[in-house]
């Protein structure tokens, strides 16, 4: 058997250390820690407030085919409404959608210019915020119930 040369057992150390590597890989990557890892979407919320900071949407930005008073949507139980958030200046703005109950309302955000994903909300369970892009964005909201002493829901907008 001819003698090994000094290539010979670097590279045969090479391959060793490489499987060895290749086994801890695996073997360490293997734990399950998907219960202490937190969402995504958490983890992505805290680095977008970290370093993008939209505006919130004006007042004045946006137009209601019901009762928009000091921004707040009053629909009847059963009734729908259009809310317009006009195109602006600014590139990201922000949309606050303010749960009050006790009306129950389901809400669709449905962004324009490029294509997305509609925001739904069926029913809307608590108070969002929205990103609402240059172009702006149609908001349809319905009333899906509110009590028989109250027939009207009421939603924040912000």
């Amino acid at each position: 058997m001819p003698e090994l040369k000094p290539i010979h057992v670097v590279l045969i150390l090479a391959i060793v250390a490489i499987v060895a590597l290749y086994v801890l890989g695996v073997g360490l990557g293997a734990r399950d820690e998907s219960a202490s890892r937190e969402s995504p979407t958490k983890s992505a919320q805290e680095l977008r407030a970290r370093f993008i900071k939209p505006k919130p949407v004006d007042a004045t930005e946006l137009a209601a085919t019901c009762p928009l008073q000091e921004g707040v949507l009053t629909l009847p139980s059963g009734g729908g409404c259009r809310v317009d958030v006009k195109a602006s200046d600014t590139r990201l703005r922000t949309l606050e959608l303010v749960l009050r109950p006790p009306g129950v309302v389901r809400v669709e955000l449905v962004s324009r210019g490029k294509p997305s994903v509609p925001a739904k909300f069926d029913p809307l369970k608590e108070s969002k915020k929205l990103d609402v892009m240059q172009e702006g964005a149609d908001l349809q909201v319905t009333c899906l119930g509110a009590p028989p002493q109250r027939p009207i829901c009421e939603l924040g907008l912000r």
